[in-house]
C-alpha cells in the first residue's frame, strides 16, 4: 500500500461573508459585493448566520442573491464553495521527501516517495555505493 501524507480539503471556509443591506425578503442585497464575479452561482450553500437558517443560492447578480429563506436588514450571511457546508472538496497526496503533490496515492511508493526520488539503499542501512567506505567485518 502506498505511503505519503494526504491533504484533505473540506468546504469549511466561506467563499463570501457580509451583511444584508436590503429590505425584508428572499433576495439578499449587498451593494458592491460582486457576487457573480466572485463565483457565486446557483446551487451553492448560503447561511443566514443571524437567524441560523440555510439553503442554496437560486440565482445571483453582482449585487443580489435570490434564495428561498427570508432576509432581514442587518442579517449576517456566509456563502460556501459547494452546495453543502463542510463537504469534501479534494484529496491531494504529498511526497514525504520533497513535498511534491500527486493526485493518486498509487503514484507514491510504500515509503511515501515518488519512485524516481527513491534511493537504491532507501531501506537497507548497510548498502555502500561507489566512493563510500567499505563495510567493516
Amino acid at each position: 500500500m502506498p505511503g505519503g501524507t494526504a491533504e484533505i480539503h473540506y468546504d469549511t471556509e466561506p467563499l463570501m461573508t457580509g451583511c444584508h443591506e436590503g429590505s425584508i425578503g428572499t433576495t439578499l442585497r449587498k451593494p458592491g459585493a460582486d457576487f457573480r464575479s466572485c463565483g457565486v452561482i446557483p446551487g451553492l450553500a448560503i447561511y443566514n448566520d443571524t437567524a441560523g437558517t440555510h439553503t442554496v443560492v437560486v440565482s445571483a447578480t453582482e449585487t443580489e442573491v435570490t434564495t428561498s429563506i427570508t432576509w432581514n436588514p442587518g442579517d449576517e450571511f456566509s456563502i460556501y464553495k459547494t452546495g453543502t457546508k463542510d463537504s469534501f472538496i479534494s484529496l491531494i497526496n504529498v511526497d514525504l521527501r520533497f513535498g511534491q503533490k500527486v493526485t493518486r496515492q498509487a503514484e507514491l511508493t510504500e515509503l511515501g516517495l515518488k519512485p524516481e526520488d527513491t534511493d537504491i539503499d532507501e531501506t537497507e542501512r548497510n548498502v555502500f555505493g561507489p566512493g563510500q567506505p567499505e563495510k567493516i567485518r
